[in-house]
C-alpha cells in the first residue's frame, strides 16, 4: 500500500459551479481497477459531496462537478475540501515507451511500483479564483486583493526549535501579525532548489490553511522582503536574521506598515548624533500619531502620513548621559535609556 498526496486537481469557476480535473501523476503505472474519488467538506472530512468512479478508459479525462462551491478566500476564510481516492495499479514497464530506464525513473515518494499495489491519496483542496484586471489589480473571487508578499525559505529539517514543519507553523504565525498575505518559496518552478516536492506541496498545504496565497503569482517590486537570513548575508531585506531566532528591524517597518496590529517599534539604528550635536531617532508605527518624550518631557509629537510607517524625531536634545526617551502611539508605549551613543 502506497499514501501519496500528489493527485493533479485543476479547478475552474464558472457561473457558481466548480469544474474539477484530476490527473495521476506521471511513472504511477497501469490503473488496473477503477479509481474511486472522494471529495469530502472540510479539511477533517466532516460530508461526503463528490464520489466518482473511472476506469482505465477514462483515465485521461477524470471531471467533476461541483455546485456553489465553498471558496477559499484568503485569511478571511481558508477553507478547504479533503480529497479521498484509491486504485489498484500494476507494473512500471521501462524501455524505450517510458524514455528512459529504471535507475532513470524514480519517484520523490517511493521506488516505482513493481507488482499490484493499492495506492491511496489525502490531500486538501482549495477552490479559488486570483486574476488581474488591466489597470484595476489584482482580484480574489471578485474582490480586490492587496497583496503583501514575501520571499519565504525553508528552514533546516531539523534544528533546536523541532522539526520543520513545526517551526514553519511558528513561521506563519509571524508573518500574520506581521500583516503578510502571500507567499513565495525561493526558487524557481515547483519550489526552492534542493527541496523535495513533497516538502513543498506540505509547505502549500500548510500555507493554504493559514491563508496565504502561494506561488510566483504576479508582477513583484525587485526587492522583496525574505523571511529568513542566511548566515554572512548582508542583505537589508531579511526579515529573520541567520541566527533563526531575532526578528529584525525590517519586519517590524513592515509589520507597521501592513499588520491592523497596533505596533510601535523604536528603531535603535537610527539613534545617532547630528552634525549639530543633537540626536535623530525613527520609530515605526502604525498609529495615527506618536508622541515622543525627553527625560519625562513632552518634545514632539508628529501624525502620520499615507502609507507610511516612519516617523522621523530629528534635533532631540541631550544634557547628559544617561537620556531617557519615551514613545506613546494610541495605548502603545515604551521607554528607552540612552548611555551611550
Amino acid at each position: 500500500m502506497q499514501m501519496r498526496d500528489d493527485l493533479g486537481i485543476t479547478t475552474k469557476l464558472e457561473n457558481g459551479k466548480a469544474y474539477l480535473e484530476f490527473a495521476l501523476p506521471e511513472k504511477i503505472g497501469r490503473l488496473l481497477s477503477a479509481l474511486q474519488i472522494e471529495i469530502w467538506e472540510g479539511a477533517e472530512g466532516e460530508r461526503l459531496v463528490f464520489h466518482g468512479e473511472y476506469s482505465s478508459e477514462e483515465a485521461d479525462s477524470m471531471t467533476a462537478l461541483l455546485l456553489r462551491p465553498h471558496l477559499w478566500d484568503g485569511m478571511r476564510d481558508p477553507y478547504v475540501y479533503l480529497v479521498k481516492a484509491q486504485g489498484r495499479f500494476g507494473t512500471v514497464e521501462y524501455g524505450e515507451n517510458m524514455g528512459g530506464i529504471k535507475n532513470q525513473e524514480e519517484s520523490d515518494h517511493a521506488e516505482d511500483i513493481t507488482e499490484a499495489v493499492e495506492v491511496y491519496w489525502q490531500q486538501e483542496l482549495a477552490i479559488y479564483d486570483v486574476h488581474v484586471i488591466d489597470k484595476k489589480g489584482i482580484f480574489l473571487n471578485e474582490k480586490e486583493f492587496l497583496p503583501h508578499e514575501v520571499v519565504y525559505r525553508l528552514p533546516p529539517q531539523i534544528s533546536d526549535a523541532g522539526t520543520r514543519v513545526e517551526q514553519v507553523r511558528r513561521d506563519l504565525e509571524r508573518l500574520v501579525r506581521m500583516g503578510v498575505n502571500v507567499i513565495r518559496l525561493e526558487g524557481t518552478g515547483t519550489g526552492a532548489e534542493g527541496v523535495n516536492c513533497s516538502e513543498v506541496r506540505t509547505f502549500y498545504s500548510l500555507c493554504r490553511k493559514r491563508g496565504f496565497l502561494t506561488g510566483d503569482l504576479w508582477i513583484r517590486p525587485e526587492n522583496l522582503p525574505v523571511y529568513r537570513g542566511l548566515p554572512g548575508e548582508t542583505t537589508c531585506q531579511a526579515l529573520l536574521a541567520a541566527d533563526g531566532r531575532t526578528l529584525t528591524e525590517r519586519y517590524y517597518y513592515y509589520q507597521a506598515k501592513w499588520s491592523s496590529e497596533p505596533v510601535l517599534y523604536p528603531v535603535l539604528s537610527t539613534l545617532h548624533r547630528q552634525e549639530n550635536g543633537l540626536l535623530s531617532l525613527t520609530i515605526y508605527s502604525n498609529q495615527k500619531k506618536v508622541v515622543l518624550y525627553v527625560d519625562g518631557l513632552l518634545f514632539l509629537f508628529q501624525t502620520a502620513t499615507s502609507g507610511d510607517p516612519e516617523f522621523i524625531f530629528e534635533d532631540i536634545p541631550v544634557a547628559k548621559l544617561p537620556l531617557h526617551l519615551a514613545a506613546e502611539a494610541g495605548n502603545l508605549s515604551i521607554s528607552l535609556t540612552v548611555t551611550k551613543l
